[in-house]
């Protein structure tokens, strides 16, 4: 069963919670979802992994979100680099394929590209124009969704198999990164 542990130590999940939230890490990997609504889950089945697998990794933090929005203007900002996992439910490829998407086309995507909520490009264009410093680099993972929105805690079988390939990608865009400079400490 893959479900969201995050911020949850009695069930094995890591948080930031104790970090220094003033300056935030120059990369995030988010992962979106619902971990009651089968396939939709994916996310943060992703990144509950993610963050126990990486939890060294400087640099990077994990981030699980039941909804996009708003909620991603808050967690993008501040960033130099973001990777984004979503459930898709536009039937447009087998269940458990894996698809890279990118800010022009978020077809099928169940969060990032909503009418109840901002869409990812509004976000970013929206933390742009209030001044906030945005991810310049936005890497979006779909897979294929087989039953979402069907009340369950598990993945089907083809979406499960997508975990491992869709975190060695993952891994692979955060180590890949260009270490970013952080801003000077004030010495008092």
């Amino acid at each position: 069963m893959f479900g969201s542990n995050l911020g949850n130590p009695e069930r094995g999940g890591t948080s930031r919670v104790d970090a220094d939230v003033s300056r935030p890490a120059p990369t995030v990997v988010v992962g979106l979802g619902n971990d009651i609504a089968g396939d939709d889950g994916i996310g943060l089945a992703i990144a509950d992994i993610l963050s126990r697998r990486l939890a060294a990794a400087p640099g990077v933090d994990v981030v699980a979100l039941p909804w996009a929005g708003f909620a991603l203007l808050d967690t993008l900002r501040g960033r130099h680099r973001a990777a984004i996992v979503d459930c898709l439910t536009g039937g447009q490829h087998p269940p458990g394929t894996i698809v890279r998407l990118d800010e022009s086309d978020l077809a099928g995507s169940v969060r990032l590209n909503s009418f109840h909520d901002i869409s990812l490009p509004t976000v970013l264009a929206l933390g742009r124009q209030m001044g906030w410093e945005m991810p310049d680099e936005v890497a979006i993972w779909g897979i294929e969704a087989e039953e979402a929105g069907v009340f369950g805690e598990d993945l089907s079988p083809p979406v499960a198999r997508s975990v491992e390939p869709v975190i060695r990608e993952l891994t692979a865009f955060v180590l890949a990164a260009e270490p970013h400079p952080q801003p000077a400490e004030v010495m008092r």
